[in-house]
């Protein structure tokens, strides 16, 4: 009897050790001081609506049920980060389908919103852009669909493998190829053998430093 309470404490501390992974991220919160341009940014970028706001003090917004999914907090005496701040490199939200990635790479475009750079990093494809402050942001889709562990396998040749270190694209090329019917794993094959290299952005040094 004691053997089997001694092995059931030792059973229910180990599992008390274990991780008890997050259900998903919630919500993303800034301060800034530029609380307006903020704002307007990502209502437009994320399509996001104000839940709560406390004029001159905070911000609470969502683009789903979710009570909020970014907060703003106004601070005037925030100063500009440099490319040698420490901190959030930058944050991905992913989208269901490339068509969802691409309608809203037109949308934002026509807003006069542009991605600083876009690449296919093999796994996934992702446009990057840069809110007022300068925080990268990725709007990315998973090349492999729902099937997390084709992913989770091409990480981990990574560092084996240069030649797996993702293409830059060119979003406008990648857009037409879409548009005249392109499926994803069409996209991804051409885009990830350089196909859509052409005229795009550079990437930043550091790696995608902030400027």
């Amino acid at each position: 009897m004691r053997e089997q309470t001694h092995a059931s404490t030792v059973q229910q501390h180990e599992s008390a050790e274990q991780p008890i992974a997050p259900v998903t991220l919630h919500h993303l919160g800034l301060k800034t001081a530029r609380f307006k341009e903020m704002r307007a940014f990502y209502q437009t970028f994320l399509g996001c609506r104000p839940v709560l706001e406390i004029e001159g003090k905070v911000g609470f917004y969502t683009f789903d049920l979710a009570h909020h999914r970014l907060a703003l907090f106004e601070d005037p005496s925030c100063t500009q980060a440099i490319p040698t701040s420490a901190g959030m490199h930058h944050l991905a939200f992913l989208h269901a389908c490339v068509d969802d990635l691409m309608r809203v790479y037109q949308r934002l475009k026509r807003q006069g919103i542009f991605p600083r750079f876009g690449m296919d990093h093999g796994p996934n494809t992702s446009l990057y852009y840069q809110d007022p402050d300068g925080n990268l942001m990725e709007l990315l889709i998973d090349n492999f669909g729902a099937d997390a562990g084709k992913g989770l396998e091409f990480f981990s040749q990574f560092q084996s493998n240069p030649s797996l270190h993702g293409k830059p694209i060119n979003p406008e090329t990648y857009l037409a190829a879409w548009q005249q019917g392109a499926t994803l794993a069409e996209l991804h094959e051409q885009s990830f053998a350089g196909g859509f290299a052409e005229g795009a952005a550079s990437i930043p040094q550091g790696p995608f430093s902030r400027q």
